[in-house]
């Protein structure tokens, strides 16, 4: 079989980072050298030219190479990245193409993990069916207030919309009301697309919330979903570690959390319903009593 054997999709803020540092330290798992590949919802191109598609050999590239392919030799990476050039510089959609760009991995479970999957919707998800059926599909799921604000936070600390004030009621409307961005902050809106998409109850879906207490079983969980053996993990990292973690956080001022509050109201209902316990927990958080 050509193509990734899971699927992982975000959005972002939901640990998608966590799990592909943590399943590149298993040994039946490969993952691309570059983290995220966006490419069923045709975004490719934003890798045209930049470092990610040359091989490097700085010692934490060469560090994250010999842990992705668990070996010195670098012959997987430059056959991927043999593939990913032309395809960074197509116009046209391949998905032959795609599918190419895991066979330097194709004795181990291979995975495409890209937060950007959240937003597909329409006819990404009819020219990239052939994929999707033969993969394994999870959706990492955050409460949608959090990760609203953890996103928005990275966006300060890298500064992405320029000299604005991010703690601003204004910047935060702007950031909920971006037509793209929306399709990253509605979750039950993310859950209903991909459902209709896929059909039955392909969707399978990890929380946020058990990751952040309980890594080492999530960990497992999703290790165990994807059908690899967890006691095939090699045991150097501790699975609570999160390279991200401990990052300056946003602290929004009064007016800003109060109108994120209400603009989610109707969404933490939808996720309750949704979610049943989890999704009651997360409108709870967010009641304002």
């Amino acid at each position: 079989m050509e193509g990734p054997d899971f699927i992982c999709i975000g959005p972002k803020k939901t640990a998608t980072t966590w799990l592909a540092d943590h399943l590149k330290f298993h040994r039946d798992i490969w993952l691309p050298p570059i983290q995220e590949l966006n490419y069923l919802n045709g975004t490719f191109s934003e890798h045209r030219d930049r470092p990610q598609l040359r091989l490097r050999w700085d010692r934490w590239s060469i560090f994250k190479r010999i842990v992705r392919n668990k070996s010195f030799s670098a012959d997987a990476d430059r056959a991927f990245l043999r593939m990913a050039e032309p395809l960074a510089h197509a116009d046209a959609f391949d998905l032959g193409g795609y599918r190419s760009l895991f066979t330097p991995g194709r004795q181990r479970i291979t995975g495409d993990i890209s937060p950007m999957y959240a937003s597909l919707e329409g006819a990404d998800f009819d020219r990239a069916m052939p994929v999707l059926d033969q993969a394994r599909i999870f959706l990492l799921a955050r409460d949608p207030v959090q990760r609203f604000w953890s996103e928005l936070s990275m966006h300060a600390r890298k500064r992405t919309f320029g000299d604005v004030d991010y703690a601003s009621i204004e910047t935060a409307h702007a950031f909920f009301n971006d037509p793209e961005r929306r399709k990253q902050h509605l979750l039950s809106d993310i859950v209903e697309r991909w459902r209709s998409a896929l059909g039955g109850d392909r969707l399978r879906i990890f929380f946020f919330d058990d990751i952040a207490a309980q890594p080492e079983q999530s960990l497992r969980a999703i290790v165990d979903y994807i059908g690899a053996d967890y006691r095939k993990r090699l045991a150097l990292v501790s699975p609570a570690r999160n390279r991200k973690a401990g990052g300056v956080r946003l602290v929004p001022d009064d007016d800003a959390r109060e109108w994120v509050r209400q603009a989610f109201e109707e969404e933490l209902r939808a996720c309750e319903a949704l979610f049943g316990d989890v999704g009651a927990r997360w409108r709870r958080r967010h009641s304002g009593g």
